[in-house]
């Protein structure tokens, strides 16, 4: 974070004897505290700490030097030396009033926010705007939105050059929703200091949401070209590596990492993910023990340990952590799906269809979810019930632009957000449920209403603009609802938006534009399983055999031979090139995975008539084809070809 000025305006005066706690005592103490002090505005904290423990090894008892170097670790996100440098300062002399905003600052990292607005109460007026800004994170991390947002006000107020200020303005508004302000606080506060490395790693990772990984790669790179060893810059970049795919370079950055600082949790967890998407569990779950519990507690560190868990064998461990993590995070899909899983290998199939019900039911869902919740039904003996999953499971996953909610929420549940939404009429988050709650009934107008009216009010949030837009496409104004996703997209160019704006395009007759958008996506997020599918499914209708098998067989990869439609389409394509070999086997798989699909039975029959190695047999599949999609001109055409035969 940017360093109080108060101290830079004495220390950077160079005549140590102008400030009443300058180092005295010998110029190697002066020379190295000047240096320290250099490198800390310069934006290079490692490099300051070494030459303020110089200073403080040739002049131990100066306050002065002990405050710079609180100030260093407080740069370094080390609050537990920051507050002992604090501490040693005030012992030496330092006024407790000079260093309030320190130690509350080093309280805030520790994550005591209550302990650091108790500290905050007594900082001087010289330090107002610092202090304003901190009580500002404080309140927001003990859920004070509003509180926060006043603070933040007051410290702008107090310093409007004040560009850590301005960081934590982004920050906040990020994690409120309102992306457009974000990026222009961030922007504000690399205007004010272009070489604000927590601006400019902000601004990435703002970007990463924004346009894609590709795109927020430049910034980490800035960041880093100012202070080579900033960790933070360096997992944000090893991270967002990671996601294109490129492990052999995140593996790289993770190494820097712990040379710089042995035994850093983040770079074990990166490691251990690495693993683990190479399928060398036990060794993710070595690195992943390496970061000693740190991450124990946080969603992404309970999600991986638990499918190190999952596929190690200890997947009633593995359940009991992820039903932690979805009572934290109840939307969390991936740890809904991997929850489900575990539940039904231990033989729970009443709870994982309790698990899945909420993404299994929603128009939206994909097909292992739907595919496992089939077979937990069949399981309790409801076959009926259970088919209507399962065929679901083998169509082409359908987006569903038009409905946040699946089922259509009761009257009494309607009622009751109404009443909910009209006890807080400026609390978004209260008209987005009532909204999806609107759509889920099919009443799209008064959807409508209320979507324009809270993207009136929150211009900078991304899912004002799609709630716009799902009411629209909801209407039939697929045009329209593609024009509410670009809105959207230009904040947050994220895999629901541009799924969205793909669909809406091609259903508005905009099909190059479907396609343009789709290949930006995927050139930002190659690993995307959904627009990887998209970009399949095109090159199948253009006949582009090769690259539609290149596309399937990564999934394949990457998934297993769970998905019917994907190893049915791989299976066509296939036998397209006249490679039945490989053809017939992936077609005989999708149909087991799905023998009630008419598709399925189409697919294998007409491969075993038409290669000739089980002609009998390819008919019966035809004619069972031809009961299932009476009206299916392609599957009529194979029949009667295979009934001429």
């Amino acid at each position: 974070m940017t360093k109080p000025r108060h101290i830079f305006a004495c220390a950077l005066l160079l005549g140590a004897a102008a400030c009443s706690n300058a180092p005295g005592g010998g110029g190697s103490a002066k020379d190295s505290y000047a240096r320290g002090l250099a490198a800390l505005e310069q934006g290079q904290p490692r490099t300051a700490r070494v030459e303020l423990m110089n200073a403080i090894q040739a002049d131990p008892n100066n306050g002065a030097i002990r405050v710079a170097q609180a100030r260093t670790y407080l740069s370094l996100n080390d609050g537990v030396a920051a507050e002992a440098e604090i501490e040693r300062a005030r012992k030496l002399g330092v006024a407790v009033d000079d260093t309030r905003h320190l130690l509350a600052h080093a309280l805030l990292l520790r994550g005591e926010p209550k302990r650091a607005l108790e500290e905050l109460n007594g900082v001087p007026a010289a330090h107002a705007g610092y202090a304003a800004r901190l009580r500002g994170q404080a309140l927001a991390k003990l859920g004070d939105n509003a509180g926060a947002a006043a603070a933040f006000k007051e410290a702008i107020a107090a310093d409007p050059k004040d560009n850590a200020a301005w960081t934590e303005v982004a920050r906040f508004r990020r994690g409120s929703g309102d992306l457009a302000g974000a990026v222009e606080a961030a922007d504000r506060a690399l205007k004010i200091n272009a070489k604000d490395i927590e601006a400019l790693t902000l601004r990435g990772e703002l970007t990463r949401s924004q346009y894609g990984l590709r795109a927020a790669l430049p910034w980490f790179d800035r960041a880093l070209e100012i202070d080579p060893s900033n960790i933070p810059a360096m997992l944000e970049r090893a991270a967002t590596l990671g996601d294109l795919g490129d492990t052999k370079a995140m593996l790289a950055e993770t190494r820097k990492v712990l040379k710089l600082s042995e035994n850093h949790p983040m770079a074990f967890y990166l490691q251990a993910m690495i693993a683990a998407r190479a399928k060398k569990y036990e060794l993710a779950r070595t690195l992943y023990q390496r970061t000693g519990g740190a991450l124990d507690g946080e969603p992404a560190g309970m999600l991986l340990a638990s499918a190190i868990d999952y596929q190690t064998g200890n997947v009633e461990q593995a359940a009991n952590r992820l039903e932690k993590l979805i009572g934290m995070q109840p939307y969390n899909r991936k740890a809904r799906r991997m929850l489900a899983a575990a539940q039904f290998k231990l033989g729970d199939n009443e709870a994982t269809i309790r698990t899945l019900r909420p993404l299994a039911d929603r128009p939206d869902a994909d097909s292992y979810t739907l595919a496992l919740i089939g077979k937990a039904i069949e399981k309790q003996g409801d076959t009926q019930a259970a088919s209507r999953y399962l065929a679901r499971a083998a169509q082409p996953q359908r987006r569903a632009s038009t409905a946040l909610w699946a089922n259509p929420v009761s009257d009494d549940q309607l009622i009751a957000l109404r009443r909910f939404a009209a006890s807080k009429p400026g609390h978004a988050p209260s008209q987005v449920l009532l909204i999806g709650g609107l759509l889920s009934r099919g009443m799209g107008q008064e959807a409508l209403d209320l979507a324009l009216k809270l993207q009136a009010d929150n211009p900078g949030a991304p899912d004002a603009h799609i709630l716009v837009g799902d009411a629209r496409g909801m209407g039939g104004d697929f045009k329209g609802a593609a024009a509410e996703y670009g809105k959207a997209a230009n904040l947050a160019f994220n895999e629901p938006v541009a799924m969205r704006m793909i669909e809406a395009l091609q259903r508005s007759g905009q099909g190059p534009a479907a396609a343009k958008v789709l290949n930006l996506f995927l050139e930002q997020n190659p690993r995307s399983v959904p627009a990887q599918i998209l970009a399949a499914t095109g090159f199948l209708q253009a006949r582009q055999w090769g690259e539609a098998i290149r596309i399937y067989e990564g999934l394949r990869k990457r998934l297993g031979d769970r998905d019917a439609v994907m190893l049915n389409n791989l299976a066509w394509a296939y036998s397209e090139q006249g490679n039945y070999a490989r053809a017939i086997p992936l077609a005989q798989k999708a149909w087991s995975l799905d023998k009630d699909n008419p598709a399925t039975a189409d697919t294998l029959g007409w491969l075993l008539y038409k290669s000739g190695k089980d002609k009998a047999q390819g008919l019966v599949l035809l004619e069972r084809a031809s009961r299932g999609a009476p009206t299916d001109a392609q599957i009529r055409q194979h029949l009667d070809a295979a009934r001429r035969g």
